[in-house]
């Protein structure tokens, strides 16, 4: 019996991208993409719990799971080149799953369809930064889950021990019995680079293309606006008490934030 892991990926702008408009829609074209990065630590966790697995006799194959238009299948290349096995691309040109919500419920259906005994996901997207959609898809999957993890050690093939951090540089421990989904954080591990080899591999993996699961989301963007420019800042010319009345007659007169 060959087990399954999933890793969710997904395609969002480079952070160094700088995000510019077209009306009122975000302008693509000019913005880099890549692997969501908490993504990349889910993948790497996955590489590494495949190779301890199959160390102790037990076949395994890792499946990556991107949902987003056709362009986005470049991030799954980017995955399979690390070393994940396949990937499973569900179709969305139009921007349909814009949601958490709808998000893991088409999520739900190629996990329920592949049967995983595992799924890692980074914590949350940089994009959209909603920290919810894996967390969703496991309740769907009525699968336990845990996030932010920081440390992960397997008992065998069907318990997890998984670490967090907490506020006050305190430590969460948990058990988990699997199947399970873990959500990765900065800190559990760094991924591999893909060699030149692996990623010729890459491009002959298979990428099995589904169709958007029927799925409505609970709300849809309007429009998006930058946020408004900064005024330019003005320094204060003298001496430390030349700037301090300079700095309460601004206060009034200009800013106007104190009585007179």
């Amino acid at each position: 019996m060959t087990l399954k892991i999933g890793v969710l990926v997904k395609q969002v702008p480079d952070t160094n991208s700088k995000i510019q408009l077209q009306g009122d829609q975000i302008d693509a074209s000019g913005l880099k993409f890549v692997v969501n990065p908490y993504d990349e630590f889910g993948v790497e966790e996955a590489l590494k719990t495949k190779e301890i697995w199959e160390k102790a006799g037990q076949k395994v194959e890792t499946v990556a799971v991107l949902l987003g238009p056709k362009a986005a299948q470049k991030a799954l290349r980017d995955v399979l080149a690390v070393g994940l096995d396949r990937g499973v691309h569900i179709l969305d040109e139009e921007g349909k799953a814009s949601d958490p919500k709808s998000v893991s419920e088409a999520l739900k259906t190629v996990c329920q369809e592949e049967g995983f005994h595992l799924i890692f996901a980074g914590k949350q997207a940089v994009d959209s930064d909603s920290h919810a959609t894996a967390q969703m898809l496991a309740e769907h999957l009525k699968i336990p889950h845990v996030g932010v993890v920081s440390k992960i050690d397997f008992e065998g093939k069907e318990m997890a021990q998984v670490e967090r951090a907490v506020d006050g540089g305190s430590k969460e421990i948990f058990k988990l019995k699997l199947p399970a989904l873990i959500t990765a954080n900065k800190g559990l591990n760094k991924m591999r680079m893909a060699s030149l080899i692996n990623i010729r591999k890459a491009a002959k993996k298979e990428v099995k293309e589904v169709p958007l699961p029927s799925v409505q989301a609970d709300w849809k963007v309007r429009s998006w606006s930058l946020p408004s420019e900064r005024a330019a800042v003005k320094m204060i010319e003298g001496d430390m008490n030349t700037q301090a009345a300079e700095l309460v007659r601004l206060l009034k007169e200009e800013a106007k934030v104190i009585g007179s």
